[in-house]
């Protein structure tokens, strides 16, 4: 398989945003919701809001999450990209 300038770009981004073992937790939970707000996230995993705002953001500038703000929250969810990656990784163990 040859791939493209722009889809080896597109491959180091999502390669990227998956190089941390708490932006995997967060895919998985955010697999099972419509969308959680950040504090929602913090809470879940109990870290605080800074370190869970960074991961979300390489998981935002990856493509595998969607953000959107309302007021003061700022709610993310899974992207169409981030739903594909998470049905791909389970083959990748089988």
């Amino acid at each position: 398989m040859k791939f493209s300038g722009k889809e080896i770009f597109q491959l180091e981004k999502i390669a990227k945003g998956l190089a941390n073992h708490q932006r995997i937790k967060i895919l998985s939970l955010l697999e099972n919701k419509e969308e959680m707000s950040l504090g929602e996230i913090a809470d879940e995993f109990k870290k605080d809001y800074k370190t869970i705002a960074e991961h979300l953001r390489r998981l935002v500038l990856a493509g595998l999450v969607h953000k959107r703000r309302e007021g003061l929250l700022v709610y993310f969810r899974l992207s169409p990209l981030g739903q594909k990656v998470l049905k791909i990784l389970p083959e990748i163990f089988s």
